[in-house]
């Protein structure tokens, strides 16, 4: 007897594979812009002379948020979405730009004009890593799918 053999039928599709390391890496940035607008806002209302603690943790986020930035970006740079890449590189020129501005007005001399910047950019930062957390789930081309934790 011979046995039945299984007829291969038409080939399931597979889904498109979806990158979500971008999306996972929005998300603490998110937290770290927060932050830094809490700690900053506090800081606009004691004045100066600005308290140590207050203007170190302002500082010390500030650091963090261009490193997760550019790690974010650097994982956008491998991906096959041109507004993924383009919004992690605004996000980080914003964070690295509104630390600039702040760095001019702590040792400038506290002129409006750094303060705009830092804050201009740091909305701009904001703003563009929302759309991040929104766009940040790319799909990979089907030759490069591959399941993304």
């Amino acid at each position: 007897m011979s046995s039945p053999v299984a007829s291969a039928g038409p080939p399931t599709a597979v889904p498109p594979a979806k990158d979500r390391r971008l999306r996972r890496w929005a998300i603490p940035i998110l937290i770290l812009l927060l932050a830094e607008i809490l700690v900053g806002n506090q800081l606009a209302v004691v004045g100066s002379p600005y308290p140590t603690s207050y203007l170190a943790a302002h500082i010390a986020v500030a650091a963090l948020l261009v490193v997760v930035t550019g790690v974010a970006l650097a994982i956008s740079v491998r991906l096959p979405s041109w507004p993924a890449r383009l919004l992690a590189t605004v996000t980080f020129l914003g964070a690295l730009g509104a630390t600039a501005g702040g760095t001019l007005f702590l040792y400038a001399g506290g002129a409006q004009s750094d303060l705009d910047i830092m804050e201009g950019l740091g909305v701009i930062a904001l703003l563009t890593d929302i759309l991040l957390i929104v766009w940040g789930a790319v799909t990979l081309p089907s030759s490069t799918a591959r399941p993304v934790r």
